[in-house]
């Protein structure tokens, strides 16, 4: 097989305080492929957001890598320099943030800010990034006129789009896609999720898609990645997870929303809440809100093991 775009190996993140230590990213091991589209589920507070921030090495403090590997096309990000990331963020891998849509600059033009990126790494002239800008906005369905809009002039889902077209202003072989879609209503939503398929697909670059949404997620990734309390609890194909979970948290989560193929009268809940991760459960992490708890679960922390050709599962029932 190829080797992956980006392989993670026992990936751990701290964040160290007077309080003590949160592992938020604990022993994390995942591939991501080249043209692939992985999501990444879970509640909040399950680590996507640092994760994704790992692999761009901007944590804020009081965050700290402490272990594992994060190959991106055979490199080690976590050992470069910082004038091998500045190459490496944006040039080969961006970032659309959450709440993209509120982080543009209110008082520079949409165009003039894409222009900025393309001029401050060198991929263009300011007179051809302006032309590039133009068709940057045009490909996430801006007209192209609008290139000299403020942020404020635009609507939600067309500020989302200028976050978009941001990352991809450099063609990246990664786009990380961190909760792209919050605060829009659902068709809004869609259109855009679609308008990402379609710019994949046409320009072929990976894509790790975060969100605590897994029914959206089924209908967009080619494989889910699904958290729990810092770790990855489940591994599989978008419509295997969908049709078979291997883990108890991963059905929970598909019961949670709602379906108008479901017979149930209502979505359901899964009972208690995620765990502290000052002192996060010993053995199985999930096993104080799961409904088929065994005594093995309380003792031993399961291994993430794998079950077939790109699925793995951490659960001793799936053992």
């Amino acid at each position: 097989m190829d080797e992956p775009l980006l392989s993670i190996r026992d990936l751990c993140v701290d964040y160290v305080s007077e309080a003590g230590c949160v592992r938020a990213v604990d022993h994390v091991t995942l591939d991501v492929s080249r043209a692939e589209i992985v999501g990444v589920a879970g509640e909040s507070g399950s680590g996507k957001s640092t994760l994704a921030q790992a692999l761009l090495r901007i944590l804020p403090p009081p965050a700290i890598i402490s272990g594992g590997e994060a190959r991106f096309e055979g490199r080690d990000i976590l050992t470069l320099s910082e004038t091998e990331l500045r190459e490496l963020r944006w040039r080969r891998i961006s970032m659309v943030f959450q709440s993209a849509m509120d982080s543009l600059n209110p008082v520079i033009s949409i165009g003039e800010q894409i222009v900025d990126t393309l001029v401050a790494h060198g991929a263009a002239t300011r007179q051809e990034a302006r032309s590039r800008a133009a068709e940057l906005l045009e490909m996430v369905g801006i007209p192209a006129p609008r290139v000299d809009a403020y942020a404020h002039q635009l609507s939600g889902g067309m500020r989302q789009r200028v976050g978009i077209a941001l990352a991809l202003a450099l063609e990246p072989a990664l786009v990380i896609l961190d909760e792209p879609t919050t605060a829009l209503d659902v068709i809004v939503e869609r259109e855009i999720l679609q308008q990402i398929r379609g710019l994949q697909e046409k320009l072929g670059f990976a894509v790790l898609f975060i969100t605590h949404d897994l029914a959206r997620m089924l209908q967009f990734s080619d494989r889910v990645a699904v958290f729990y309390a810092a770790q990855l609890v489940e591994l599989a194909p978008a419509a295997e997870l969908r049709r078979a979970p291997r883990h108890p948290y991963t059905e929970g989560l598909l019961r949670a929303f709602p379906s108008v193929q479901s017979d149930a009268d209502e979505p359901e809940s899964i009972p208690g809440a995620p765990p502290s991760l000052l002192s996060p459960p010993a053995a199985c992490r999930f096993h104080p809100r799961c409904d088929r708890v065994q005594a093995i679960c309380r003792e031993r922390q399961p291994d993430l093991i794998q079950l077939g050709p790109r699925r793995a599962a951490a659960c001793h029932l799936a053992e």
